[in-house]
């Protein structure tokens, strides 16, 4: 809890949640300083441009939630740079560098999840119980042996980023059937 409300914000039990901190920038030591100076920018960047579809991924610390990973990042800065914007996790959920803005204006937001957990949709359901996206399982494209496999480091880098790589192409040819650029005509825009 924050004992010191700043101006404007009136919680009925006289101090903020972390989550009005969060949303409402009650508190200063949980609502304005949670910003990271990096994705700011890039938020800034992607708000120059007509809204692109959000694309975030679970997080996962397995095999399973690293080919997630890479594959959004495979989706979202290479395969679909100008249709496609990246969420941060992190950011998204508990952070003001404008991540969630950039989900609150895309037209479709796609959440590769590493598993049948769906992590990634529910830690935004915390944020925000509205939250809703496609949810893509992203291992029905492809397959290791999971009773001897867990880890990262199990199997050897360029089979995770073959898997990522196959991952990102069948959510393309899925979700992204329009491949046109975003018709942004701005130097900040990255297309």
């Amino acid at each position: 809890m924050c004992d010191q409300p700043t101006k404007g914000c009136q919680p009925e039990s006289g101090s903020c949640s972390i989550g009005e901190a969060r949303d409402k920038g009650c508190c200063p030591a949980a609502g304005k300083s949670r910003i990271c100076a990096d994705g700011e920018r890039y938020v800034k960047k992607q708000m120059d441009c007509p809204p692109k579809k959000a694309v975030l991924s679970c997080e996962g610390s397995c095999i399973k939630g690293e080919v997630t990973r890479v594959a959004a990042n495979i989706l979202a800065y290479r395969l679909q740079r100008d249709s496609a914007v990246r969420i941060c996790l992190g950011d998204a959920s508990t952070g003001n560098s404008g991540m969630f803005d950039l989900i609150r204006q895309a037209p479709e937001i796609i959440a590769l999840e590493g598993c049948n957990l769906h992590c990634g949709t529910e830690i935004m359901k915390m944020r925000d119980p509205n939250f809703r996206a496609t949810i893509v399982e992203t291992g029905q494209f492809y397959s290791f042996d999971r009773e001897k496999y867990f880890e990262i480091f199990d199997l050897p880098r360029s089979e995770i980023d073959e898997f990522a790589g196959k991952v990102a192409e069948e959510v393309q040819n899925r979700f992204f059937k329009d491949r046109q650029s975003c018709g942004c005509k701005l130097p900040t825009c990255g297309s």
